[in-house]
């Protein structure tokens, strides 16, 4: 494949109605952008200016902790100067201060209103925190000057055009897109030539945070064919997390695997880059990715996609099995799938308690039950939802004692602080060590994987104390039927 022209064949202009004759981009921001105030120059006070001089030095001997007390000195002594600000944010960015790097950057705007990096960061972070005026005008006047750095244009430029979605100017989304490419070309190549992981995530992680998931998984495929394995490794990770993040169906993810994949036979992942796996491996694991995140229909993709690279992989057979039993209920295609799982590994507890529910959902928990209690008896971890679903499937034989206890057992392993505080630490553990991203709260995604579930086994267990019929997921979902 000609690689030359593969950052140029990511198209990038967006899907969007245009209710209007387009303007230029420029057309639009200008109006955007407002008018600047001009500020007046101000005497220099010979204190402030010391302080900040000895700041200024501390700063360049990387002594960011003395500079910032120098900062805030000269700063004392005049507060109408910008210069000691633009120090203060830049060394409390050095030494990681994050929450009280933005007030500097404000700081630097009420005094200079014209400070390129000041629009640019604040413009950002208000995009970022939802007040999308703020960051229409200040990204509008950060446009205008037309002096960034090819990342930061693509930055800025997609923020911007996230930020004119929110407020629904399609019209200058779509002119603004339509000057994108070269921007996204641009950037592309200078983080290709820089070959730095640490800067592909930070751009990464700033154009998720700014609802532009979808321009950072084009970066991505633009960039994957032509970095070194360890970036290489980073980067095929992180992609199929930006494909859920904008709720994609994992086919861009398979697009640039098996590209990468026609040329060689094994495709490097983070953590362990230096250690390829197969193709088939990277995309079982790309769609455990999205499984996490809540991406089902893009898992259940990958899956298929691996599954026809390796036909007899058990753990691809039970997720895809397992995740259209969740999703559509034990119909006829999910039990094929769930008795060729079986077939190839039945001593597995993942894959018995799969079949199990299977069972339960399908109308038969006589054979339901004795696959969950083997597949709790061979775990190496008692796993509340398979205790969930044997209490269902003791529910539906009549067994109410012994429902109650396995619904008991699934809360006292659900509903603790230690628990929780493990599941949150498992999911900051993978964003630091393997993603290098986020695009959620640890909070959101414990909800999302086992919220509503410990929700429902307390809703049961009270009902049940109240002497009301519990709710049980088999009364829901039967044979595939609503």
């Amino acid at each position: 494949m000609n690689w030359l022209g593969l950052i140029a064949s990511i198209s990038l202009v967006a899907s969007v109605q245009v209710y209007a004759e387009p303007n230029s981009a420029q057309d639009y921001i200008e109006a955007f952008a407002g008018s600047t105030p001009v500020m007046q120059p101000m005497p220099t006070i010979r204190q402030s200016a010391r302080e900040y001089i000895l700041g200024k030095q501390f700063a360049s001997e990387g002594k960011h902790g003395f500079a910032v007390k120098h900062f805030k000195k000269s700063i004392e002594y005049d507060n109408n100067s910008a210069a000691p600000w633009v120090g203060l944010a830049l060394s409390l960015s050095e030494i990681g201060r994050e929450e009280s790097i933005l007030d500097a950057w404000r700081g630097v705007l009420r005094r200079d209103p014209t400070n390129g990096d000041a629009l640019l960061v604040v413009g950002l972070a208000s995009a970022r925190l939802g007040d999308f005026e703020s960051a229409l005008r200040y990204l509008s006047q950060k446009w205008l000057q037309q002096n960034d750095d090819s990342v930061e244009a693509l930055l800025r430029d997609s923020a911007l055009n996230s930020v004119l979605r929110q407020l629904s100017y399609y019209d200058a989304s779509t002119a603004l897109m339509g000057e994108f490419q070269q921007t996204f070309d641009s950037a592309v190549t200078t983080l290709i030539n820089n070959s730095d992981r640490g800067a592909w995530l930070g751009v990464l992680q700033q154009l998720v945070d700014v609802g532009a998931a979808k321009i950072a998984s084009q970066v991505v495929a633009a960039g994957a064919p032509h970095v070194g394995a360890k970036e290489l490794g980073s980067l095929l990770t992180v992609l199929p997390l930006l494909e859920a993040a904008r709720n994609g169906d994992g086919s861009l993810t398979e697009s640039v695997y098996a590209t990468l994949a026609s040329t060689n036979d094994l495709l490097p992942l983070a953590p362990k880059w230096d250690e390829p796996v197969t193709h088939a491996e990277a995309l079982s694991t790309a769609a455990q990715t999205m499984s996490l995140v809540g991406a089902t229909d893009g898992a259940i993709n990958l899956n298929i996609a691996s599954l026809a690279l390796n036909p007899d992989n058990a753990l691809t057979v039970n997720n895809i099995a397992w995740m259209k039993l969740i999703r559509d209920g034990a119909t006829d295609e999910v039990v094929t799938l769930c008795t060729y799982a079986y077939e190839l590994a039945p001593e597995e507890p993942y894959i018995m308690d799969t079949v199990g529910w299977m069972f339960a959902l399908h109308g038969e928990p006589d054979k339901a039950v004795p696959l969950l209690v083997s597949a709790l008896r061979n775990s190496r971890q008692p796993s509340p939802e398979t205790y969930d679903h044997l209490g269902d499937a003791y529910w539906m034989l009549g067994k109410s004692d012994n429902a109650v206890r396995a619904w008991q057992t699934a809360a006292s392993l659900l509903n603790t602080t230690e628990s929780r505080q493990a599941y949150l630490e498992g999911y900051r553990s993978m964003v630091r060590s393997v993603w290098g991203i986020s695009v959620a709260t640890p909070e959101a995604m414990y909800d999302l994987e086992l919220g509503e579930m410990a929700r429902n086994v307390l809703k049961k267990l009270a009902a049940i104390k109240n002497g009301e019929e519990p709710v049980i997921a088999i009364s829901s979902s039967m044979n595939g039927e609503q």
